[in-house]
Formats: structure tokens, sequence, C-alpha cells
């Protein structure tokens, strides 16, 4: 395989950085923040600013340390190689399988989110659609999508940043709108006595930190992204901020929106924002726009790379002998592992099946949380025994992030919900079963990294004068979104 050429194993570098992103993103902002995260406003009212800045803290650490493993190998198949190459096929089979897991979870809960906001929709323009099981709106759209992820990366790209695009143009003129409808006065009066006890605080916690979850979702695609040790670590560096700028402005227009009279709403909604919109009467325009925007630009923004994403993993996975053979199967018109999206697809449809989002969401904190933690010993693991490998970058205080994450995540886990735990612990276990009586049997496959680490693409002059350009642009801009993020806080503060 010629690298150099844009080639990896027949998977083709077309991904820029706002594509990078805009995958990122759209894992990542969908049905954590527009379900499970904003409903534990219910719980904790405006403290929810707390966990949003709490779930930032350590997520930043694990996106600098993802950084620079993606720059130094930017393949496909993301902690499993890593995992491979810094600890061994037990533990990368281990990665594979939970992230698999925990990233289609994320898209099974998106289809359903997809599917409670467009009844919703539906319902402002006199049309009844509750009749209508809400797994069969999700199964269909799964359907759509695996259709277009069989068309090829670039056409996906391109649709998962108009999708994104069209999301923060909806949410703009949402913020614009429901400005003069924001009370001050709603982000007083709860006071820290009124909030859960520890563990169930904790537990809270854990559902605000996943909608940050899947803030690696380029690193997957790694073999599709063009010039990645410059993309890469700058669009995790990017993402994560941009995460939590989305999650505390959608926040706090919810609790100045929504008097606490109404939590008990929120607490238990499927559709946190729709039901609180409802129960204080802003109904009509504000919902419609908010359901166009959350259903067509954030939840079709998930479910996109909710397919792409596990099926770099599986495709990968299968290529060096982890799973069965015909799973790497490249598609000869389109270029894509077909094989592998149809099986993202079959998942789909199992999870799609228990309608729960909530469970959803817990197996898929769970499962990205352990593959996490086996990512952080993979870095440390690269550190010693591959101190050959170039390091386009390098993550600051890596060794010190890593045991953070790994003593945050596990602590966290430690408070997840029971059954999502014990879920959790089959996968592993038939993780660790498959293993024996097939993985371990079957010949172990040389790696790309290994032939070809040296054979990245370097830009010229121009395209780096370029690269550099576009990373400004979105840098400013990421910044100035999270000072405003942070600064509508200190309003009410002001205020009163």
């Amino acid at each position: 395989m010629d690298t150099s050429n844009n080639m990896q194993n027949g998977l083709v570098r077309v991904l820029g950085l706002k594509e990078a992103i805009s995958m990122t993103i759209g894992t990542v902002v969908g049905v954590g923040l527009f379900t499970c995260g904003s409903s534990q406003i219910g719980l904790v009212g405006p403290w929810i600013i707390v966990f949003t800045l709490g779930a930032l803290l350590i997520s930043i650490w694990p996106c600098l340390i993802y950084g620079e493993m993606a720059a130094a190998l930017p393949y496909a198949g993301g902690t499993y190689i890593y995992a491979k190459l810094g600890l061994n096929r037990v533990w990368a089979n281990l990665a594979g399988w939970h992230y698999i897991v925990s990233v289609i979870a994320i898209g099974a809960g998106e289809t359903l989110a997809f599917a409670n906001n467009f009844t919703i929709l539906m319902e402002q323009f006199g049309i009844d659609i509750t009749w209508l099981d809400p797994r069969i709106i999700a199964i269909i759209l799964v359907a759509s999508f695996l259709i277009l992820n069989l068309r090829g990366i670039e056409m996906s790209g391109k649709m998962q940043t108009a999708f994104m695009f069209f999301f923060w143009g909806c949410a703009v003129l949402w913020f614009l709108y429901m400005i003069p409808h924001v009370h001050m006065e709603y982000f007083g009066g709860f006071a820290m006595t009124s909030l859960p006890p520890f563990e169930e605080l904790m537990y809270i916690f854990g559902l605000v930190w996943w909608c940050y979850t899947g803030f690696e979702t380029c690193v997957s695609m790694g073999a599709e992204v063009k010039y990645p040790h410059y993309t890469l670590p700058r669009a995790l560096k990017l993402s994560v901020f941009l995460v939590f700028a989305v999650n505390a402005l959608f926040q706090w227009f919810l609790v100045g929106l929504v008097p606490s009279e109404f939590y008990g709403i929120l607490a238990t909604a499927d559709a946190p924002y729709a039901d609180g919109l409802k129960a204080v009467g802003l109904v009509g325009a504000p919902l419609i726009l908010l359901c166009i925007g959350i259903a067509f630009g954030g939840d079709l923004s998930t479910i996109n790379p909710g397919i792409a994403a596990p099926a770099r993993y599986i495709y990968t996975m299968a290529e060096d002998h982890a799973l069965p053979h015909f799973l790497s199967w490249i598609h000869p018109k389109y270029r894509t592992p077909h094989v592998a999206v149809w099986m993202v697809g079959i998942i789909n449809a199992i999870l799609i099946a228990t309608g729960s989002i909530v469970y959803i969401a817990s197996i898929s904190l769970i499962s990205l949380a352990v593959c996490y933690i086996i990512g952080c010993l993979a870095y440390l693991g690269l550190k010693r025994k591959r101190v050959d490998l170039q390091r386009p970058y390098q993550a600051p205080w890596g060794r010190v992030g890593c045991y953070f994450t790994i003593a945050a995540y596990i602590f966290m886990l430690c408070f997840a919900d029971k059954v999502a735990l014990l879920t959790a612990g089959i996968v592993t276990i038939l993780c660790l079963a498959f293993y024996v009586a097939f993985t371990m049997r079957a010949s172990n496959g040389v790696m790309i990294v290994e032939q070809n680490a040296d054979t990245i693409k370097e830009p010229s002059d121009e395209e780096k004068h370029m690269l550099n350009r576009e990373y400004a642009i979105w840098k400013y801009i990421t910044i100035a979104v999270t000072l405003i993020a942070i600064g509508v806080y200190a309003l009410p503060m002001i205020w009163y």
C-alpha cells in the first residue's frame, strides 16, 4: 500500500479539518445533550454548569493524549491500534469491542431521540404519528445512513459538514429567538441543599460526561484524513471546547426558560427541551425551530459518524485477523468497508429494539470509559516500548494526564448504572471468549503501521499555509464561543 498516494488498504485520505471536527462534534453533540444530559437539570438545576465544566476538565487531557497517538499512528482503528502496539492483542481486542458497542449505542440512542423529536415536530403541524412505534422510525433512519456510508467516506463527510452547519445555524437562530423569554431569576433559588446525595450526583455526572464521549471519533478514521499529523491533533483540541460551548449554551437556555416547578418534567423527559418548552407554553414557532434543528441537524450529525467510526474499527480488526476476515472487504467501487457497515447496522437494530435511551446511554458511557482507560494505558506502553516512534505532536504532561484520567474514569464508573455495568461485563467476557476461541488461534496480522509508519505525505509550503490559516480561523471561533458560553453564566450574577 502506498499512503504517499493517499491510499491505505483501499481507504482514501479525503477528510480535512472541518470534516474531522464535524465528524467528532456530530458524534458527541446529540442524544447526550438533548436527552439524558440536559434532563439532569431537573435534578441539579443551574448547578448543571458545574457538572458540565467538570466533564470538560476530565476530557481535555484525554483529547491531547489521543492527539499525540493519532499524529504518530494516523490509521483506521484508533485505540485498537494503539493498544496492540503499546500493550498486546488482548487489550486491543477489549478496546475494540467496547468502542464498537459504545459508539453504535450512541447512534442507536440518537435514532430513538430523532423519532421522539420528529413526533413532537409533527404534532406542531397538527399531524399525529404517536401511533407509530418510534423504533420503526429509528430503523428506517439507520437504513438510510447505511446507504449513505456505503457510498463513500467523501460523500459521508460532506453530508456530515452540512448537518453540523445546519444545526449550528438553527441553534443561533433559536438562541436569538428565545433571549426575550429567558428569566434571570430562574438561575437562583436552587440551593446546594436541594441537590441529591453524593452517589446520585456521581451518577448524574456520568450522564453529563456522556455528552463529551466520542471526542476521538476522527481518530478512528485516521486512514481517511488528509495530512493527519496536522489535522487530527488540531481537530481534537478544538472539538472538546466546541462541545463544551454547545452544551453550556443550550443548558443555559433550558435553565432560563423553565422554572424549578417544572423540573420534575425535565428529570423524566426523553426530550427535555421540547417538553420544557411545552410546559411553559412556548409552542409553535420556537418549538418547531428547536425540533427541526435537533432532529435534522443534531440527531442526523450523530447517526452518521455513529455508523462510520465503528465500521472502521471492525474493518481494522478484521484486517488484523481479530475478527472474521470478510468484515474487512472493501467495496470495489465506493472504497468503503461495506460488510463492516452492514454489521454496524445489525447491531444498531438490536440496540434500538430495547427502546430505552437511558439504558443505551449507560452502556455507551461505560464502554467508552473502558476504551479510554485502555487508550491511556496504551499511551504509557507506547512511551515505554516505542521510544523511536515519530511524534509530530506531544501532549503536555502526557504521562501525568494518563494516570489522572484512569483514576477519574474508574472512580466515575463506580457509580454507573448497575445493569449497564453488568452488560459491559458480559461484553468483556464475550470478547475474551472470542479471543480465546478465534483471535488467539488466528495469525497475527501485520499492522499497516509497521509497514508504512514513515510514508504519510507532507504538505507543500502552500498547503501548509492553508492548513495553518484554516486552523487559526477555527481556533479563534472556538475561543470566542467558549468565552461566550462561560460568560452567559455570569450574567445572572451581574443582573442581580
